[in-house]
């Protein structure tokens, strides 16, 4: 990903994917809604998925991020 994840300017998310189908499941079992798949600078993760909003995933259960 070679661009911020949220531009509010534009009410879109990017998330990094290595196959332009992997933003498609993103957005199914996530809910989002996919604008359109873009080519990334990136070696591994060759593609950016845009979607409209601010797009998060949800935490892991096991990410703590120091709280208790």
């Amino acid at each position: 990903m070679d661009k911020p994840r949220y531009d509010a300017d534009k009410d879109e998310s990017r998330h990094g994917a290595t196959y332009p189908d992997d933003c498609l499941k993103m957005a199914r079992n996530q809910g989002w809604d996919l604008k359109r798949v873009e080519k990334s600078k990136i070696d591994i993760l060759k593609f950016d998925c845009i979607f409209k909003g601010k797009t998060e995933f949800p935490r892991d259960y096991h990410d703590t991020d120091g709280e208790d």
